[in-house]
Parts: C-alpha cells; structure tokens; sequence
C-alpha cells in the first residue's frame, strides 16, 4: 500500500552538509526504517559524527518544488537540541534553490 503523507519537518538548511539526513525518529513514524540489507555507515561534520543508513525517499516537496527518487540518508540526530533533519546541499542544488540572504528567504525552481 502507498500513501502521501503530508508532514511538518523542523529541519536545518545547512549549506555546508554535503548530503540531507533525516532523524530516525521522524523517519519511524512515516514508516522509514532500517532493512537487513541496509548499508550502515558514519557521516562525519562539525557537529561530530554519527552513524547513519541510506534510504530512496519516494518523493520530498519543499512548497510546490519535489524531488523524486531522492537519496537521503537516516540517522539518530542527537545533538542536543530538537531537529527533525537536516536539508543539505544535495537536495539544494537538486531543487535547485536560490538563497537570499538579504531576505533570509529560498526560492526554489525545481
């Protein structure tokens, strides 16, 4: 059975994460889990490293952009404050946004 599944996502947009990582909190609840043959490996940031499993989201909407078959990877996130994910240059650049700084405002024209 698939289904849409519309969520509030409080993530971080951070330029410098080369990838986007989603808690495995939030990812459990939208039904995103590890599998027997996943991959398990560690990602490493300014923040420290984690370990972490690779996963095809079917499809990420940020307003009226997506991105389809999209590679995301899913981790603990546990770094002391509340977080759902982080949304890193990968996604960025495939949506292909546009950051405006001079009023703290993205675009995105995918």
């Amino acid at each position: 059975m698939l289904a849409d599944i519309d969520l509030t996502y409080k993530g971080l947009i951070d330029t410098g994460s080369a990838g986007t990582v989603i808690s495995s909190d939030r990812a459990e609840f939208i039904g995103i889990i590890p599998e027997e043959n996943d991959v398990i490996y560690r990602i490493s940031g300014v923040g420290g490293s984690e370990f972490v499993f690779s996963k095809v989201i079917d499809s990420i909407r940020i307003g009226s952009s997506e991105a389809k078959d999209f590679h995301t990877e899913v981790g603990a996130m546990n770094y002391g404050f509340d977080l759902d994910g982080i949304i890193g240059l990968d996604l960025l650049m495939h949506m292909k946004a546009t950051i405006h700084l001079d009023k703290l405002t993205i675009d995105f024209s995918c």
